[in-house]
């Protein structure tokens, strides 16, 4: 192996041990990690951090698919915001309720 291909190799597998290393350190963040969880758990929903003019820091998630009339007059909302993690857990999880007994009466009628 010539000196400059070990040197390519070398930056190679530094870049790839640093992107460990970061995802390691973001897997530390509290924040962080809620957010992946409630993407996991919730796909349906677009989830993500939003701060207002004032400076507040909401949680927010807006459904997907476009939220027709009949799903709307069932309670469930296109968008969401809640003031942390697990306000906005709760809330999705009702609204997965809404969206399942919407679906299930759609498909009965």
């Amino acid at each position: 192996m010539l000196a400059n291909q070990a040197y390519a190799l070398g930056q190679a597998a530094d870049r790839r041990a640093r992107r460990v290393v970061a995802h390691a350190v973001a897997s530390l963040d509290p924040t962080a990690r809620q957010l992946s969880t409630l993407r996991n758990t919730y796909p349906a929903w677009n989830i993500g951090l939003e701060r207002d003019a004032s400076g507040q820091v909401w949680w927010t998630a807006r459904l997907v698919r476009e939220c027709t009339a009949a799903m709307a007059a069932a309670g469930i909302k296109q968008s969401i915001r809640q003031p942390d993690a697990i306000a906005l857990a709760s809330t999705l999880a009702w609204q997965t309720v809404l969206l399942h007994n919407a679906r299930s009466r759609a498909g009965s009628g």
